[in-house]
């Protein structure tokens, strides 16, 4: 896979994800994720940290001065199927295509946003 077909694989997964990171939701997820693209090199982080929380930034946690609560490790390919919903997390972390890092509840949380 290129890092041209890597790129369109987050870009389209994105705007998909964006309508869903309401002030509402942010408020009940209250957490950091900072998602690993192990395909493209990149860290980027999901700023649910509450009602004011920034949203979906470029770059790690760090360099917007916050801490993760919860880390991902996947492909774009398979970031984008999450959050279409063809890729269910148990079964991504069963094959060992997403990994995850941080406590099981902050996994659900971020669950229930992308089955908005």
């Amino acid at each position: 896979m290129t890092s041209t077909t890597s790129q369109s694989h987050l870009d389209a997964a994105l705007t998909s994800l964006r309508p869903r990171l309401t002030p509402e939701a942010m408020e009940q997820i209250g957490a950091v994720y900072a998602f690993h693209f192990r395909d493209l090199g990149e860290t980027h982080t999901l700023d649910a940290s509450g009602r004011e929380g920034k949203g979906w930034l470029a770059g790690a946690p760090a360099a917007s001065g916050l801490t993760p609560t919860f880390e991902v490790s996947i492909s774009s390919e398979d970031f984008a199927r999450l959050v279409a919903g063809s890729l269910h997390p148990m079964a991504g972390m069963a094959t060992g295509r997403m990994r995850l890092k941080g406590n099981i509840k902050e996994a659900l949380k971020l669950d229930r946003l992308l089955k908005a």
